[in-house]
């Protein structure tokens, strides 16, 4: 196993694909040099990465192995599992149809999904995006039997039995399962399946052709491998999981240049209205708490210069994510990655100040 990585680090250069705009040869030069480290220190088999600048895709390049085994090489229609940035994109889709006035985000959820009637408390979609709804994130026994939740509904069994953790709106809790659960009441009101949506009214509009939701029994073409790292450090292929029951919020297969296609139709496209990106970049208020960073499905925060910073990071069996548009700078910074890792803020943050002290000094 040591062999394809000591290859990582001397072909790193080599058995990569390219696509390079613009006037960015001292930040792309500094992020080579980073990530031919970060890859080898890290023990990251594969990775893409993706930025744009004023709506054009300046850098994108890939890096490393999408198969170990086969030693191929990741290209820019790999696809990544995306993990929780997969929140992010369901986001984008909900806010078109919320405001195409095909579903409504605050009507109340739980009184039509069978497996949540029992709960007196209604809670709505923005609630669950904003993870205010009171629904709990992963508990170890959930695990025992995930592999066997094969749809977004059947997954909902997981919490049959649950009650709220806390009033809708009161409070912050992170949960996964409110995404996949405001999904499931989307399914109800269209009569379509979530993935379809995706694809239909997202990814082919936007011209995302190397997104999709991750079946693990389907032949999806350029789909990585994905890896972990064993108790002794050594990389392994990544244990099988069935992501299906989670399309929403952790189910996308998806590539570093599609995920910029995203960023840029926010900042300048019509696939959403001023009050739909408001929508999604408003911090929620919740009543328990004074402050907040969460907008609908992205993090709303600003770095460490005062530039505003929208994004998502992700981490899942076999893969690793990050998504961060700078509206101000109006710059996009996309990373992902084959191994399961929760360290993905800190290679996208460092490319983008590589990239943003490149923009304050022209």
């Amino acid at each position: 196993m040591n062999k394809p990585i000591i290859f990582i680090a001397l072909t790193l250069l080599l058995s990569c694909s390219n696509n390079q705009t613009g006037n960015f040869s001292v930040s792309i030069e500094r992020s080579h040099s980073y990530i031919e480290g970060f890859m080898e220190s890290h023990k990251v088999p594969g990775m893409q990465i993706a930025v744009s600048h004023k709506g054009s895709l300046v850098w994108s390049q890939s890096f490393g192995y999408s198969n170990l085994e086969q030693s191929t090489p990741v290209h820019p229609e790999t696809k990544f599992r995306i993990a929780s940035v997969s929140k992010s994109v369901s986001a984008v889709l909900t806010a078109r149809l919320y405001q195409n006035r095909i579903v409504d985000i605050d009507q109340a959820v739980n009184d039509k999904l069978a497996c949540f009637q029992h709960i007196p408390e209604s809670f709505t979609v923005r609630q669950l995006f904003c993870h205010a709804a009171g629904i709990r994130h992963y508990l170890p026994k959930d695990t025992s039997g995930i592999n066997f939740h094969h749809s977004i509904q059947t997954g909902l069994n997981i919490l049959k039995d649950d009650s709220l953790l806390f009033a809708p709106g009161h409070k912050f809790h992170y949960s996964s399962y409110g995404y996949n659960i405001a999904a499931a009441y989307i399914e109800k009101q269209t009569n379509l399946k979530f993935e379809k949506l995706l694809k239909d009214s997202l990814f082919v509009p936007l011209n995302m052709n190397n997104s999709i939701a991750d079946h693990p029994y389907q032949i999806i073409p350029n789909r990585t491998s994905g890896y972990e790292l064993n108790t002794k450090g050594e990389i392994i292929n990544a244990h099988f999981f069935d992501n299906r029951y989670k399309i929403p919020s952790g189910g996308i297969l998806s590539c570093a240049e599609d995920l910029t296609k995203i960023c840029n139709e926010l900042q300048y496209g019509t696939y959403l209205n001023n009050n739909s990106q408001q929508l999604l970049f408003t911090p929620y208020k919740y009543s328990g708490e004074n402050e907040s960073d969460t907008g609908f499905g992205w993090v709303v925060t600003k770095d460490e210069h005062g530039n505003r910073l929208y994004g998502h990071l992700g981490g899942i069996t076999g893969g690793c994510s990050a998504i961060m548009l700078y509206p101000d700078l109006e710059l996009s910074v996309i990373w992902l990655g084959n191994l399961d890792a929760d360290w993905s803020a800190e290679p996208t943050i460092t490319i983008a100040n590589f990239f943003i002290d490149e923009i304050q000094r022209k």
